[in-house]
């Protein structure tokens, strides 16, 4: 049987994709949280819908990811929709290499161990979608050498890994921002999230695997906003690409009005969204 699993689902926005999921997907949908209580609460507030099963997963624990394999495997499931909301926001008052590692564990490192892992159960033409947003275009980086060599089409993991470990080393250092990465951990994270998004089609698309990655606009990460019509609206595209999209739309970074943006655009310019 085939299923489809959202990763990270704490969030609004991962709630409201769920919500639609649910209207959109008529086979089971596996989803995930670090916390069991938000797990539990999603499951209620979405009237315990029988396609929906909760599994606690963190993205930095190996262990965690096994087990979410191992359940897929031995019930001789295999998954058709990966959607991947994970997204680590630093607290302020984190130090500042305290926030990029527990960012780039979240955001980046975690994500390639979860594809080794899990993309292995992925189906002929299966589509996978990372949320990344505004923040990951290639030009928020600062430095061109930088942006040449995570943008190299060529590029392995290894070498990505590599990369990103000389920006920790240079937050630890206190000096990323004049050897061009920029002071936003966020948006480093997310670039590298894109990077290895496109390495993914690269390795995984001679198997029918659709891989893209989405900014689904500008979301505040507040959980006390008045209205939620901004999260409904940012499920629109995640949900286009995993049920809409042609299967020839691979291997991009698709705005929020559906388009192919070029990775390299600037990030200062507004896109018109939907």
């Amino acid at each position: 049987m085939n299923v489809a699993v959202v990763i990270g689902a704490a969030s609004n926005l991962g709630y409201h994709v769920l919500k639609k999921l649910i209207t959109l997907y008529d086979g089971k949908i596996y989803y995930t949280t670090e916390d069991e209580t938000i797990g539990y609460h999603i499951y209620d507030s979405l009237d315990k819908n029988q396609r929906l099963e909760y599994f606690r997963m963190d993205i930095t624990y190996t262990k965690s990811i096994i087990n979410l394999r191992h359940l897929i495997q031995d019930r001789d499931e295999r998954i058709e929709l990966l959607i991947n909301i994970t997204d680590y926001v630093a607290e302020k008052k984190l130090p500042r290499a305290e926030k990029v590692r527990r960012t780039l564990s979240v955001n980046f490192y975690g994500y390639i161990n979860f594809g080794k892992l899990i993309y292995p159960l992925l189906t002929e033409n299966s589509r996978v979608i990372n949320v990344s947003g505004p923040a990951g275009l290639l030009t928020t980086i600062e430095n061109e050498d930088i942006r040449a060599k995570i943008s190299d089409p060529n590029i392995s993991e290894d070498e990505l890994v590599a990369l990103m470990q000389e920006y920790e080393e240079a937050a630890r250092r206190g000096i990323e921002k004049t050897e061009g990465w920029g002071l936003s951990v966020h948006a480093v994270s997310k670039v590298a999230l894109n990077a290895v998004t496109f390495l993914q089609h690269r390795e995984w698309s001679n198997k029918g695997v659709v891989i893209n990655c989405v900014n689904p606009g500008s979301l505040s990460n507040r959980e006390d906003r008045k209205s939620l019509k901004v999260y409904e609206e940012g499920a629109k595209a995640i949900l286009f690409l995993a049920t809409e999209a042609p299967l020839t739309l691979k291997g991009n970074f698709v705005w929020s009005n559906y388009n192919v943006i070029p990775w390299n655009t600037d990030p200062y310019v507004e896109v018109t969204t939907v």
